[in-house]
């Protein structure tokens, strides 16, 4: 398949065939869109402004928007703020059909409740509260594997033809081994977290992207589908994290009502680094 083959299959899709003859009830009407991208707020591209889509907070910076750009295509993207794994399979499959020829999906860690895990684990929080969101999350993660295969058998049902891309996500913070991470400020007040903080949200990440990666495995020992890949993005994002050494890919957490979204997502940055990743691994 040629640099050119999304762009070239997605003219031919919508009639351009030579035959200028035919009838034009000859040609059928596409059956799902060329390029699909499914998941939640890293998908959508939450907090980079401008919106294209403002309930799901979905963005024109967007890594499946980049990356439609580099490979020549367009992209039909149902990504949402906040879809959990049976979101995406209930809300996101309608643009998926037999000539969906790639599907990249980022989803997973919304089953876990993530968020309860920032907000109650952090320097100052409630020790106790962060305890139940630790268990709440661990006991998620555990499902997780199971929830990520049968994503990819819907998925699969709905675009028989196209290669399915699961990503995984990067880690929050750098390498923090002593002192704090100041990550923003919320209400006046500074948001911190400790050396141990940051290490056990970077170790739950991992365990989701450990998590991701096993069902995708379980789901190809089952079916023997070979259209099914993981990539991997921590290594590229390695020194771009809050507290990190090098220029910051994740924003912490930033005030005013107009940008409070862009709180612990990519920025424009990461949005690129993720689609820059895609490319490698996308047949061109």
């Amino acid at each position: 398949m040629q640099r050119r083959s999304l762009a070239l299959l997605a003219a031919a899709l919508v009639g351009i065939t030579g035959l200028a003859a035919a009838p034009a009830t000859a040609v059928a009407p596409p059956d799902g869109a060329v390029y699909v991208a499914l998941g939640d707020s890293e998908a959508a591209g939450t907090g980079n402004l401008p919106y294209t889509d403002t309930e799901c907070l979905r963005s024109a910076r967007a890594y499946p928007e980049q990356l439609a750009t580099i490979l020549g295509t367009e992209v039909v993207s149902l990504a949402c703020t906040g879809a959990s794994t049976d979101d995406v399979i209930a809300t996101q499959l309608g643009a998926l059909g037999f000539d969906t020829r790639l599907v990249t999906i980022t989803v997973g860690i919304n089953d876990l409740g993530w968020q309860a895990v920032l907000l109650e684990c952090r320097d100052g929080g409630d020790p106790v509260a962060c305890e139940v969101a630790k268990a709440q999350a661990l006991a998620a993660i555990a499902q997780l594997p199971s929830e990520i295969a049968e994503l990819l058998g819907a998925v699969r049902a709905q675009a028989p033809n196209a290669q399915i891309f699961v990503t995984g996500y990067p880690l929050l913070f750098g390498d923090l081994t002593s002192g704090t991470c100041r990550a923003g400020t919320y209400r006046g007040t500074p948001i911190t977290f400790t050396a141990a903080e940051t290490q056990f949200v970077n170790a739950a990440i991992e365990a989701v992207n450990a998590a991701i990666y096993a069902g995708l495995v379980a789901y190809m020992s089952a079916t023997a589908d070979e259209g099914v890949s993981y990539v991997d993005v921590t290594t590229a994002f390695d020194g771009h994290g809050l507290c990190d050494t090098g220029q910051q890919w994740v924003s912490g957490v930033v005030s005013g009502s107009a940008t409070f979204d862009r709180s612990f997502h990519l920025n424009t940055a990461g949005m690129r680094a993720y689609a820059e990743i895609l490319e490698t691994v996308v047949p061109g």
